[in-house]
């Protein structure tokens, strides 16, 4: 509690967290949570970001009306959020801004989940690391997943890949048949003269959200994204927008307090604007899938923590002067934390790493969250995670449980069996 009145005195203003939740069990438990620290807790509502005039319904998730805010405000409309949570919802609006409606069903693991828990022959898996494996061996061999598997647990994941891409790309026929198809834009006299208009979705974007927005991506390019051996099948503009949520949640903010909300751009497939030369092009790209390194002080204050991450994807920014753009880089480190960072903070973040990380001798702490991996069996591979290092032994806790002391050697042999095969990582960002 001192520690969070101290932080506070140098803030000079209390935190504010922002609840959306469909879950009131779960607002309750985070205000029990919060109720002892100096802070304020607001709970948004449904009608913060349409009302029912708008076409919200009654009992509509405050989490899908935030990320259809969130959609209209970086696409234009008319707009189609699909969010691979846990359940896999749609929701679409029209050229006007009126909500259409939307379907709900089950995620990609709750249907695994479901073939186990209500069939006697069907085994349980980890489906992050059978999608893993299916997607891998279909894009890094040009060998695409045999739709007529040959084994049960292909079978089951190969199946609802089918299903899923079958079913999400009738939403979104159905979506454009209403809304119509994407048109080709003519520039009219006030483009011409530097006019600006009300942002209008033309290309018919499909806005991705959730943990499985990738996968659906993949799903929603050409042919499939070459996962899976079917018919072909052409590819539909959607881009995965990561943390949509916080996108319509900031501009609800905005609006309310009468400030401009500067949107990023929705970036093509290699995460770019609209207005980037090709030459920076190359330098912003290069930094995806680089490694990072940084220091973060614990809860406390009292100490400091390492962790490594790495770079997932970026964002274009335009600058509020109206100079130019920039990008911000998406960083998840190994404890699951993502955040931001501009291009100068990554700079120094990658120097870092390739500074610190890699040198037991002088920085033992540094590999500290790093992952691992060690052949047991002759053929098996587990993974694992750095938790801590004393008297020159590492303490690696592995995925299954188990957990192992490493000297220097075994340490580096064991990161570096890890970063070849990373694409078989379960827990790989």
């Amino acid at each position: 509690m001192d520690a969070a009145l101290k932080e506070n005195e140098s803030r000079g203003h209390l935190p504010t967290f922002y609840i959306v939740s469909s879950d009131e069990s779960q607002t309750v438990l985070f205000g029990k949570l919060v109720r002892f620290l100096p802070c304020r807790v607001i709970e948004m509502q449904a009608d913060d970001f349409f009302t029912e005039a708008e076409g919200a319904y009654k009992g509509m998730g405050i989490d899908r009306l935030a990320c259809l805010r969130g959609a209209m405000n970086i696409t234009g409309t008319p707009v189609l959020v699909i969010d691979g949570g846990t359940a896999m919802t749609y929701t679409a609006m029209d050229e006007k801004g009126m909500i259409m409606g939307g379907g709900i069903s089950c995620g990609i693991k709750m249907r695994m989940d479901a073939l186990e828990t209500f069939t006697s022959g069907l085994p349980a898996m980890n489906v992050e690391k059978e999608l893993t494996r299916i997607i891998d061996e279909a894009t890094k061999s040009d060998s695409p997943a045999n739709v007529f598997a040959t084994n049960t647990k292909d079978a089951m994941v190969v199946a609802s890949l089918v299903e899923i891409s079958a079913y999400i790309r009738s939403v979104i026929d159905v979506w454009m048949s209403k809304v119509g198809r994407p048109k080709k834009r003519k520039e009219t006299d006030g483009a011409k003269k530097g006019k600006s208009s009300s942002k209008c979705n033309h290309d018919r974007v499909v806005a991705l959200a959730g943990g499985a927005g990738n996968l659906i991506a993949k799903l929603l390019d050409e042919n499939e994204g070459g996962i899976l051996n079917s018919t072909p099948k052409p590819q539909i503009p959607a881009k995965h927008v990561n943390g949509l949520i916080h996108f319509g949640v900031t501009w609800v903010l905005c609006e309310k307090s009468n400030q401009t909300q500067k949107m990023p751009h929705i970036a093509d497939a290699n995460g770019l604007g609209k207005k980037v030369t090709t030459e920076t092009k190359q330098k912003w790209t290069k930094f995806v899938g680089e490694s990072v390194i940084k220091e973060f002080n614990d809860n406390t204050g009292a100490s400091v923590q390492t962790f490594k991450g790495q770079v997932i994807s970026f964002s274009v920014w335009d600058s509020e002067d109206g100079s130019g753009e920039y990008p911000l880089y998406r960083i998840v480190y190994s404890d699951g934390d993502e955040e931001d960072v501009d291009l100068a903070e990554l700079k120094q973040l990658v120097a870092d790493y390739k500074t610190k990380a890699v040198d037991p001798k002088n920085n033992p702490e540094g590999f500290i969250g790093s992952r691992v991996a060690k052949v047991f069996f002759g053929t098996q591979l587990y993974f694992g995670t750095v938790n801590s290092y004393s008297d020159s032994l590492w303490r690696v806790n592995y995925d299954d449980g188990d957990e192992e002391e490493y000297e220097e050697s075994e340490l580096l042999a064991a990161v570096k069996t890890c970063e070849d095969s990373k694409g078989s990582d379960p827990k790989a960002p």
